[in-house]
């Protein structure tokens, strides 16, 4: 049996890639401006590039303002371009001029009367290009200050106190130099949107003008969520208001529990999308007309559900561990020719659809393939997008919508392969107990033969899935001579409404027993090393690992990453707790209280033997730092050999797209654990 492992340091590999974070097309579909982030030291740096689709050979054009430039978006006439630029904990707008290249002169667009405002989500240009609508946070309190919770949900993973985190609309004059706040409510207001002229509704202040007042003010729509008095993390609403800032009054057109994404469409309607996260749902499309009454009133006709019948499953999580936004579930919805283009979710990939926003329902594929497809803009006849697989992180191209010819623009992927070992993939099917057929994936080092020290490694969610799509910890795992075992159990993502519902109330079972099948097959095909075998994951990851270490001790170690170990005291803790938890075990705390303790692995640590690795965020509001702690205790009161690895200022995903630091212990523990505990462990073999 030959056992490959690279020498170099653990993230010396990882650290040194470089990875596309975010992209634009110019209105004319000519240029295409983008992000691309590498680690420097302790800290990621973004530099914002500028190239021309029609001429892909030619060396981009490099645009030097900050640190960390990203998220670029073109003027609707392409002579500007508008980014954000982060300095320190702070996010600035940027607009610079195109005709002046190379030698850019850039505005910042800073309201002295406001220096702490920090800008998220890109901005977005007013049809005649006057006007940037943005969505901003103010922050005022001092820290270290003492604060009120009157929210029902206080902290929220990835944002921290709400109280703190709330955004708002704001609108920038490029003419008068004037920044206009819109709203002022307490909710996280996002994505706004620019409604054509069709779309404008009445004051909404009971004037009495109709609903569509040829001469009212332009309107823009947004996203609102995280609202004082919501309960339900995914509660959102759509809402408009005026763009002039002169009537103050904010109309709201939909409120439902799952608003993902927004768009102006043409004829005065917005295009909204769901994201599909929750239980007994798929992400789905809808249209609403904002000149109508809210969507819920008496008489109103309410949204139209544009992928009825359709059978797809929109905004899909095909799960990567690499910091490009993305990748995850993305709140981007392109409109094109009357159409919207969203990505759908595919078993383990990722394709492009183009879905009728009017007519009967039609959905026709774009991008397919076996790799996973992000589309990031479309202008004109041309759809820039990004592809990548679980060998190779995404890179940039442009599709011609009616030739079908696709140009690259980016080749992350020549330099990354450069920087890693080279590992080979197979795809299995396996079936456990007359379940489903369950999908999974082996990597192993490509130089590597015979049976490996092998890490089952589990995805999170559970509603999500590992696939096309590049998962850091296993090319480290892979690069340091493991097998490495990635399978899609009951309760994943991309296999239907039944295959992901099949967990519902009863965690841990079917789940544990398509994954021991996993396991089982990858021993009977000589893959993997039964007697040196690891688990380990983040999320629901950590959950089934924490589970797995409490019902048999055929794995040597487990590394567990923020991980649910206790649902009863995560129903009070958790962002998700109180609206999360009853829907996957279809029971309350107070209703169920055996179900919420024999569902949690907390109830079984006691009998664990595995030497165990705690990795927890100290930010983490999804997953608190208390789950692990209790996990970690019991193992070290029953005799377990454990340790606990804590990430300060790391949140849930704080070790893929956090503080460098944290990324990089995580890399160097995961490796280290599973090399003193598995790979070192005697073979029979």
């Amino acid at each position: 049996m030959t056992d490959t492992g690279s020498d170099r340091p653990i993230t010396e590999a990882i650290e040194a890639m470089e990875l596309i974070h975010s992209a634009d097309l110019s209105p004319q579909g000519t240029l295409a401006a983008w992000s691309l982030s590498r680690i420097e030291g302790e800290a990621e740096h973004r530099g914002l590039y500028l190239g021309k689709v029609t001429e892909p050979g030619e060396a981009a054009l490099t645009l030097k303002f900050g640190d960390s430039d990203h998220t670029p978006s073109f003027s609707p006439d392409g002579s500007r371009l508008a980014f954000l630029s982060h300095d320190g904990p702070v996010v600035r707008i940027v607009v610079v001029r195109l005709a002046d290249a190379p030698d850019f002169d850039f505005d910042v667009l800073m309201d002295p009367d406001a220096p702490a405002r920090s800008v998220s989500g890109k901005p977005v240009w007013s049809p005649d290009g006057r006007r940037i609508a943005y969505s901003a946070t103010l922050r005022d309190r001092p820290a270290g200050a003492p604060y009120r919770i009157t929210r029902a949900i206080g902290w929220v993973d990835g944002i921290g106190l709400v109280d703190d985190s709330t955004a708002d609309i704001f609108v920038y004059d490029l003419d008068t130099r004037t920044h206009t706040r819109l709203t002022n409510d307490e909710w996280v207001n996002s994505q706004p949107t620019w409604l054509p002229p069709a779309a404008r509704p009445g004051s909404g202040s009971g004037s009495g003008e109709g609903p569509s007042a040829p001469a009212g003010p332009a309107r823009i729509a947004f996203r609102a969520g995280l609202g004082p008095q919501e309960w339900r993390l995914s509660t959102a609403a759509v809402r408009s208001v005026d763009a002039d800032g002169v009537d103050g009054a904010v109309t709201e057109h939909l409120r439902t529990d799952d608003i993902l994404s927004l768009a102006a469409v043409d004829g005065g309607r917005i295009a909204v999308t769901s994201s599909g996260t929750r239980q007994r749902s798929r992400g789905r499309l809808f249209t609403l007309d904002p000149a109508d009454a809210a969507a819920d009133g008496p008489g109103s006709p309410g949204p139209v559900d544009r992928s009825a019948g359709l059978g797809l499953d929109l905004n899909g999580d095909v799960l990567g561990d690499i910091a490009i936004p993305f990748m995850d579930v993305d709140p981007r919805l392109l409109v094109h020719a009357g159409d919207a283009l969203l990505r759908v979710h595919v078993e383990d990939r990722l394709e492009v659809h183009r879905i009728a926003l009017e007519g009967e329902p039609r959905a026709e594929a774009v991008l397919a393939g076996p790799g996973c497809f992000y589309p990031l803009a479309v202008a004109g006849r041309r759809l820039l997008y990004a592809t990548g697989t679980l060998d190779s992180p995404p890179d940039l191209w442009v599709r011609d919508l009616d030739s079908g010819e696709d140009v690259r623009l980016t080749d992350t992927a020549t330099h990354n392969r450069a920087c890693a070992v080279p590992c080979t993939v197979t795809t299995f099917r396996v079936t456990a107990d007359n379940g489903p057929s369950v999908q999974g994936k082996f990597l192993r080092p490509a130089a590597a033969t015979g049976a490996l020290p092998t890490v089952l490694l589990i995805h999170g969610g559970p509603k999500a899935a590992y696939g096309e799509a590049y998962v850091t910890d296993a090319h480290l795992l892979c690069d340091a001579g493991f097998g490495v075992l990635m399978v899609n159990p009951r309760g994943s993502r991309g296999y239907g409404t039944d295959f992901a519902d099949a967990v519902i109330g009863d965690w841990g079972n079917d789940d544990f027993r398509d994954l021991m099948a996993a396991v089982d097959l990858a021993v009977g095909e000589g893959w993997a090393d039964p007697e040196r075998l690891g688990v380990a994951g983040l999320s629901y990851g950590g959950y089934m690992s924490s589970w797995i270490v409490g019902h048999t001790d055929r794995f040597r170690a487990a590394v567990i990453e923020n991980p649910l170990t206790n649902f009863s005291s995560m129903y009070g803790s958790s962002d998700v707790g109180l609206s999360f938890l009853p829907a996957v075990l279809d029971a309350l705390p107070h209703t169920d209280p055996e179900r919420y303790w024999n569902l949690s692995p907390i109830s079984m640590a006691h009998t664990c033997t595995t030497p165990t690795l705690l990795i927890q965020g100290e930010a983490d509001h999804r997953c608190p730092p208390e789950q692990g702690k209790q996990f970690y205790s019991v193992l070290r009161r029953s005799g377990c050999v454990a340790e606990m690895l804590m990430l300060p200022g790391a949140a849930h995903e704080g070790s893929i797209s956090g503080p460098v630091p944290a990324r990089r212990a995580q890399n160097e523990a995961l490796v280290d654990w599973m090399t003193r505990y598995v790979k070192a462990a005697a073979s029979r073999l």
